[in-house]
């Protein structure tokens, strides 16, 4: 070969050998970004193993002498020394009877002790999972990826249930002589210390009353559920198309729900009234957790694929309390399945 043709190539060979020598560096780093990228998997999951109850939240103290379902007769600062007090309340006019004050309270009433009947518990909704492979390694003719993911899912549930218990109860009636003192109106409510109008103390027993009592507990429940999650990943290829996938981490449920509570009572004998209460209550809180999941992604093309996975995740749980009872959506150890489509940048 002619030297003169050859000396302006010099350059350009040591350029490409210098550029050579780059890309094998790069090649070797495991943080290069041209072998790592972003990917976005969006699709649909189910999860159940939900448990939604309502339970009773709180015990009936114990009968107390001088107190009364519709109000109280106690001692004053006095100790009733004159049989007299100031410390009474009432809460209706209809105890005002014949210059006297009627306090009833009622005996073995039975409750509703809890409710569990609200069907299907689990969770069907959209998920978004961003994900990014952080380096490559080696696996046979093949390389594994490992990285991060970080993603959003949203569910929701509303149900309803309903039971109702029968007992037999007797109504105790007592009477106190208000000695011509004219009662403020109700609700009233004197205290020990604080000076007010004077009832006796003795008070006079009437007639029970008998009769055959249904108590009935409704309840209507709705919750949304707003799932983060962060953890890491591992993607190790099983054909030229096929990979297996495990990911684990750390995932919180932001739970906000409501619970209406409808509690009645009503009574065989009409000298009894019948009683309704009911309460709507708002509750929302955060359910740390972690989960674990395998799943199977099958590339259609380079840059997307089909994915399904399997799951289990393990939340707390959303309590809201009303009237005397409690809702309670607990999360703990549940399973889920999931797919969709994934696309790779």
């Amino acid at each position: 070969m002619n030297p003169r043709f050859s000396r302006p190539l010099r350059p350009l060979a040591a350029a490409a050998a210098v550029a050579a020598g780059f890309s094998v560096a790069a090649q070797e780093s495991p943080y290069d970004l041209e072998k790592s990228g972003w990917y976005v998997r969006a699709g649909a999951y189910y999860q159940f193993g939900l448990s939604i109850s309502v339970n009773t939240a709180s015990t009936p103290p114990p009968p107390q002498p001088g107190v009364y379902d519709d109000g109280y007769v106690l001692n004053d600062i006095n100790g009733g020394a004159d049989g007299l007090t100031w410390n009474w309340g009432y809460e209706n006019a209809s105890q005002l009877v014949d210059g006297s004050l009627q306090m009833s309270r009622l005996n073995g009433l039975k409750t509703v002790g809890s409710l569990d009947g609200f069907g299907d518990a689990n969770l069907f909704g959209p998920e978004v999972l961003v994900g990014f492979e952080f380096f490559r390694f080696e696996m046979g003719k093949r390389d594994g990826r490992f990285g991060f993911e970080f993603g959003f899912r949203y569910g929701s549930y509303s149900g309803n249930d309903q039971s109702s218990v029968s007992s037999d109860v007797s109504q105790d009636v007592v009477r106190y002589d208000l000695g011509g003192v004219v009662a403020p109106l109700p609700p009233y409510s004197g205290n020990s210390g604080t000076a007010g109008p004077l009832l006796s103390l003795n008070g006079v027993s009437q007639a029970p009353r008998n009769a055959q009592a249904t108590s009935s507990l409704a309840t209507d429940l709705s919750a949304d559920f707003y799932t983060g999650r962060f953890g890491a990943w591992i993607s190790v290829p099983i054909t030229g198309k096929f990979s297996a996938g495990f990911s684990a981490g750390f995932t919180t449920i932001y739970a906000y729900g409501t619970a209406e509570f409808t509690q009645t009572e009503t009574y065989s004998n009409p000298l009894i009234p019948n009683t309704n209460a009911y309460q709507s209550q708002n509750e929302g809180d955060w359910l740390p957790g972690t989960y674990f999941q395998i799943r199977g992604t099958y590339a259609v093309r380079d840059w997307v694929g089909l994915y399904a996975g399997v799951e289990w995740s393990y939340n707390g749980a959303l309590r809201i309390q009303g009237l005397s009872y409690e809702a309670v959506f607990d999360f703990g150890s549940t399973f889920a399945v999931n797919g969709g489509v994934s696309f790779s940048f």
